[in-house]
């Protein structure tokens, strides 16, 4: 049901002929604005679900949801406690995203939710624990049934997950987006590897080879940090609410413990807070490194928010982590990051994806001394601050991906969530390495039997 296979609105129907169908998450396109941006639901349509499944609150995974369950009205949406409480804030922001778009670029079918209609559609929401086999009753020992299903920690952000369907004996494993390296907080991914006959797979960073661990990525971020404090600058690291930002408070703290940095104003976004006190919720509750370090606590971020900026400027010494990862125009990084552009100490770090195609990918193209347009109504601004990329992703490296298949091996491999050249790169050396494993990249709104 995804419109195209990239890294956009996922969405994924599974048939099992008489013992029913699922649908794997239901994410919006980041870029794509209305119902353009959303999956295609019809395929499933007439058909007897099952349930629902969401592997983490990320937008491009969660920001259709209540689309998908307008559309079969009586069906569960099984999810990770940590999604449970995720998920919730994250789409009652986007319906007040979608108002404002409506009336700046004059969307007439915004908001595609409202906050009442998900303050009902919660009620179908079922959490549900890690590595235990699941009906669609909700009974954690199923018996006779002939689909079941259960959840492994994919180590991407707090809550997700990889979903194992197991049907009449065949064992079908979908990833969802998956980190196989330990982070600040979140673990490394724990995956089945045994007896699986298809895997589903995301390959977001096929096209990207290993050049440096995440520990000397880390170093050079600090220390480049430390370099713009010294040059009498300020730092913005345009961030994602979720994942990202919970993330870096807790690396913050523990620079802070090494005599690194040093304590200084730190500034966050509103929904990173809200985000940030759900990770402190359930800190000894989900799988995670440093349980006891409560990000709202020992960070202490002040929030800066839409009222605040209007005429705020950058002071040195600050360092700011405030979302959305430059995305979009109107967000709160984007009007900063305008105010970071003239100043030559300033420093703007990016640190994870960032689409070409977006303001940040525009930025990071744009050479000291050039011109660039992070939002269409500025027009074109002179860059004279340090911009550079750190890549600290949340995604598994294409290297571990790889070796995850290997290790499965499983008779057939569907390669979904990435652009052209990744998902090229992952077909090739699987093709190379096991040429008897079916290697299945779906064309977008054709079904194919497996």
């Amino acid at each position: 049901m995804t419109r195209s296979n990239e890294i956009g609105a996922n969405s994924y129907l599974l048939d099992f002929g008489d013992d029913g169908s699922v649908i794997l998450d239901a994410g919006m396109h980041p870029r794509l604005d209305g119902l353009r941006g959303t999956p295609d639901f019809s395929p499933s349509r007439g058909k007897n679900i099952k349930g629902l499944f969401l592997t983490h609150s990320h937008h491009d995974h969660v920001g259709a949801l209540p689309l998908a369950m307008r559309e079969h009205p009586d069906v569960p949406v099984f999810m990770s406690e940590g999604s449970y409480f995720l998920a919730d804030p994250l789409l009652h922001n986007s319906v007040e995203v979608m108002i404002k778009q409506r009336d700046e670029y004059n969307i007439p079918e915004y908001p595609l939710f409202s906050h009442g209609e998900l303050a009902q559609l919660v009620q179908r929401w079922r959490s549900c624990g890690l590595e235990k086999a699941y009906s669609f009753h909700g009974q954690t020992k199923p018996k006779n049934d002939p689909l079941t299903f259960a959840f492994y920690d994919a180590g991407h952000i707090l809550g997700s997950v990889g979903v194992l369907l197991t049907h009449r004996g065949r064992r079908i494993f979908y990833t969802g987006d998956i980190n196989f390296t330990d982070q600040t907080l979140m673990k490394a991914a724990t995956f089945p590897t045994e007896k699986i006959d298809v895997l589903i797979t995301e390959t977001t960073k096929g096209a990207s080879p290993r050049k440096e661990t995440r520990t000397q990525v880390m170093e050079r971020l600090v220390a480049s940090i430390e370099e713009t404090y010294a040059n009498g600058g300020a730092v913005l690291i345009p961030i994602f609410a979720m994942g990202k930002t919970q993330e870096f408070l807790a690396e913050i703290y523990l620079q802070w413990k090494k005599g690194r940095i040093g304590k200084r104003p730190l500034y966050i976004g509103g929904l990173g807070k809200s985000f940030s006190a759900i990770y402190d919720k359930l800190a000894k509750r989900s799988p995670r490194f440093h349980p006891d370090i409560k990000l709202l606590n020992q960070g202490m971020p002040e929030v800066l928010d839409g009222k605040k900026i209007r005429n705020f400027k950058p002071r040195k010494g600050d360092l700011y982590l405030i979302s959305s990862g430059m995305m979009t125009e109107k967000t709160l990084s984007n009007t900063l990051g305008q105010r970071f552009l003239d100043n030559p100490k300033n420093s703007i770090f990016f640190v994870g994806y960032c689409d070409s195609e977006s303001p940040a990918g525009r930025l990071l193209d744009t050479k000291k001394g050039e011109y660039v347009v992070l939002e269409s109504l500025a027009g074109e601004q002179q860059v004279n601050c340090r911009v550079e990329h750190f890549d600290l992703t949340s995604h598994a490296l294409r290297e571990d991906i790889l070796d995850y298949i290997l290790k499965v091996n499983p008779r057939i491999c569907v390669l979904v969530h990435g652009d052209t050249a990744a998902l090229e790169w992952f077909k090739g050396q699987l093709t190379t390495l096991r040429p008897e494993m079916q290697i299945v990249i779906p064309p977008s709104g054709q079904a194919l039997e497996l």
